[in-house]
């Protein structure tokens, strides 16, 4: 490891670093330690702060480092000149490192938060001590300085690791008050991955209770964030049971969520093989389609992601039925998520829970697990993914010009090569001389969707 230059002492005692901690130390990325040394050359104080000391406490590896400056921005700016300022109401510079970018944040003190968002105004200082004590958690609340090897733990975040505890700092009702999405986090910061789901301490958890209203003054974005990562989580489904009990989805979803027993049992199965937006999905399986609209466009969801949760809503109550073409153009239709939704659909059904749709549902479990296992032992296409014929053949062999009975037919033939795994254009020649396409409705051909 490069030798590391001592800044600027901080104004609070800190303890030496545990062995597991200088381990990490030692390791540091080269272009981090350049940046800790290049701030402490101008005689600046540093330290790494929030979740990256939290990670290492718990012996993990942090995916972000984040640094604490009493420096200005204007200072840090002089020092990087390549640096970009990405925070500037909150004194963050965003530092570019070899292979990513380091924020490092100057050291303040927030007024008054009347909106329940964001501070009135901030003041820069030299206060390590004062910073820490605006932050949100304990386990958020601790700053290691690198050249000395010392930890500074003034609200006990150690002790609430261990004890698996998430505390707010200082008050709980004030803390909450300056930011209602520190609701949300408190519940993301509770999913401990392996360790499982920490307890939110007593105060915290009573000011949530009668705090929640707060998260109404979040904007969308900001909570859609937070909930998206609560959704990834490991243990999604306990906290979300823990969150429906205390009334706190209720705020940004529609509907009674305390009372749908139903819908937070399927939440507390094994969900590991689904993302965050189908675990969402699968959350609003008995949800109208305007409902799950209203919801996707109220969170402010990107356009992928609404689409990505309406599509999959729209298939719940619908089974293939366990035939080769059928099955094929549904495994070709869903790709990889073709046995996600037979998989969905088996919980739903074990939970008695009824879909909006409700249009195909099987008679038992024991449908669903056929077609998962006729859907196992199927071979894989020999036929590409592409048409086999282009609109410009279909025109020479129908007189057809452009237009949309052109493209349904080449849906139609491209449907027919899917489901009987045609490989030659020879065999889409002799089906297209079976079909009846002159005279029919070419709203009533086959296409490739389903359902």
């Amino acid at each position: 490891m490069n030798k590391i230059v001592e800044g600027r002492k901080a104004d609070l005692d800190g303890i030496k670093c545990s062995e597991q901690t200088n381990h990490f130390l030692d390791n540091l990325p080269k272009d981090l330690i350049e940046i800790i040394n290049k701030v402490s050359q101008k005689n600046g104080g540093v330290w790494i702060v929030g979740g990256a000391v939290r990670d290492w406490m718990l012996g993990q590896n942090p995916g972000d480092i984040d640094l604490a400056v009493d420096l200005i921005p204007e200072e840090m700016l002089e020092i990087f000149n390549d640096a970009i300022l990405t925070g500037e109401e909150f004194g963050t510079v965003s530092i570019r490192g070899e292979n990513c970018l380091y924020q490092a944040t100057t050291l303040r003190t927030d007024g008054e938060y009347s909106d329940g968002r964001r501070p009135e105004n901030v003041t820069w200082g030299m206060s390590l001590k004062q910073d820490l004590e605006r932050r949100d958690f304990t386990i958020n609340a601790m700053a290691l300085d690198v050249g000395r090897r010392l930890l500074y733990d003034p609200h006990n975040g150690r002790i609430d690791l261990s004890r698996g505890i998430i505390r707010a700092v200082g008050n709980a009702h004030q803390r909450l008050a300056e930011d209602g999405l520190r609701i949300m986090r408190a519940y993301r910061f509770a999913d401990r991955k392996e360790s499982g789901v920490w307890e939110i301490e007593k105060s915290l958890k009573q000011s949530i209770s009668q705090q929640k209203h707060m998260l109404d003054s979040v904007s969308r974005e900001r909570i859609w964030i937070e909930w998206k990562k609560i959704l990834t989580g490991p243990n999604s489904g306990p906290i979300i049971e823990i969150m429906a009990i205390d009334g706190v989805l209720d705020r940004f979803l529609l509907g009674e969520w305390s009372n749908k027993f139903a819908i937070i049992d399927i939440m507390k199965k094994d969900l590991g093989i689904f993302t965050g937006l189908e675990k969402f999905a699968l959350l609003l399986c008995d949800c109208t389609k305007e409902d799950v609209k209203t919801i996707c466009n109220k969170l402010k969801l990107s356009r992928k992601e609404r689409e990505t949760i309406q599509k999959i809503h729209q298939m719940f109550g619908f089974i293939p039925r366990p035939s080769k073409q059928e099955m094929r153009k549904y495994r070709f239709v869903l790709q990889e998520f073709a046995e996600k939704h037979l998989i969905m659909a088996k919980i739903i059904l074990e939970n008695n829970v009824i879909v909006n749709q409700n249009k195909n549902i099987p008679s038992s479990i024991d449908d669903v697990e056929e077609t998962l296992r006729f859907l196992a032992e199927m071979d894989s296409l020999k036929t590409q993914f592409e048409p086999l014929v282009d609109g410009n053949w279909i025109m020479y062999q129908t007189g057809l010009t452009k237009g949309i009975r052109l493209g349904r037919l080449k849906s139609w033939l491209h449907t027919i090569q899917i489901e009987r795994d045609l490989t030659e254009i020879s065999q889409i020649e002799k089906v297209l001389s079976t079909l009846s396409w002159e005279n029919s409705d070419f709203d009533d051909w086959p296409q490739l969707k389903f359902p």
